[in-house]
């Protein structure tokens, strides 16, 4: 591995780690008091003790592009000012024996971002997300409502009762929309792809225009449309293969399944963001000189884009959530409007 290499690699690392604690360090002193207003009334020190620590994951996986664009900005500014830059110019080294290190340190950052909001956040935001309602907000979890499910020609009303038990309700029509037939259940469970219903009542019409009404004591309908269909969980509490599958169901049973896209999407868009963020950085701080007010302003400039890209997220969230724009379409946004943003830039510096 050659020496430029590491020299930058690791001067880009360990800023990107300085500024991580910095961050984090940050967060619990402003959290601390936030939540300290609520210690005797349902919240003691050892929760928000938890609480701090199973929130760190979350952040880290979350301001990881942020992060990663303020370390090596603070880097390349030092380059410059110790005139670093200029002798890597005069060696004949091109843009490229600098950002390959960059690069490599952001693709560590993406994975690690990646990895922990695979494996970690998910189960930290649900242990977060209960300490938060039941324990500061003074409420239960919020129960599941009503959910009308589609499968096929037929269409399933789901009453959610105790003990993973449901009040059940089938229409089946023809293709034209005529129905054929009603099944209405007190009590029924789902196991094996099939729904087990007690107390049915079998409700059809006659073709002398008779309502033909029949009860049995149990009876099974087959189906893939299940409760779990109808539970809907929180997007950040799912990794990829659950977000992909219940994408799916969700699909198959003929409900909108908007937000769960988006997170699919953003598993992958924020991480890779990491990647733009170096790009960013290295055509607003990177200068052959060592004037500070323009390496200042470029420091400015790189992190009010860094946070525009976080307004950009959440205003891409709430498009997709309200069906404004296409849910894969927002996630990748913020991605492909900084992508351009720093390639043009960088082009625009080198002179290309």
């Amino acid at each position: 591995m050659p020496v430029v290499f590491r020299w930058i690699f690791s001067g880009c690392l360990s800023r990107s780690l300085v500024t991580m604690s910095a961050l984090l360090a940050i967060f619990v002193i402003i959290e601390s008091f936030d939540k300290a207003r609520f210690l005797g009334h349902g919240l003691d020190a050892g929760l928000m003790i938890e609480y701090m620590v199973l929130k760190i994951p979350f952040m880290i996986s979350e301001f990881m592009p942020i992060i990663v664009l303020i370390g090596a900005s603070v880097y390349l500014i030092e380059l410059s000012r110790n005139q670093e830059v200029v002798a890597l110019r005069a060696a004949g080294l091109g843009i490229n024996k600098v950002l390959l290190p960059l690069s490599s340190v952001a693709i560590l950052a993406a994975l690690t971002s990646f990895m922990i909001g695979e494996w970690i956040t998910p189960i930290t935001n649900q242990r977060l997300d209960n300490i938060e309602q039941v324990h500061i907000q003074h409420r239960q979890s919020a129960q599941q409502g009503v959910q009308w499910l589609k499968d096929g020609h037929r269409f399933f009303r789901l009453t959610p009762l105790a003990d993973h038990q449901f009040a059940l309700l089938m229409i089946k029509t023809d293709p034209q929309g005529v129905w054929l037939q009603r099944v209405d259940s007190a009590i029924a469970s789902y196991s094996n792809n099939t729904w087990h219903l007690n107390e049915a009542k079998i409700s059809s019409p006659s073709d002398d225009q008779v309502m033909h009404v029949e009860t049995r004591e149990s009876m099974e309908i087959k189906s893939v449309v299940g409760p779990e269909t109808a539970d809907l969980p929180i997007p950040r509490h799912m990794d990829f293969s659950q977000l992909y599958h219940y994408i799916d169901s969700l699909k198959h049973a003929g409900l909108g399944a908007g937000t769960y896209v988006y997170a699919l999407h953003r598993k992958f868009s924020a991480p890779l963001a990491c990647l733009l963020m170096v790009i960013m950085a290295t055509a607003l701080c990177m200068h052959s000189g060592s004037r500070s007010n323009r390496a200042s302003w470029g420091m400015l400039f790189s992190i009010s884009l860094g946070l525009l890209f976080y307004v950009l997220g959440n205003a891409g969230y709430l498009l997709a959530a309200g069906n404004r724009i296409p849910p894969a379409f927002a996630a990748w946004l913020p991605s492909l409007i900084f992508g351009g943003s720093a390639l043009f830039l960088l082009l625009k510096r080198e002179g290309h």
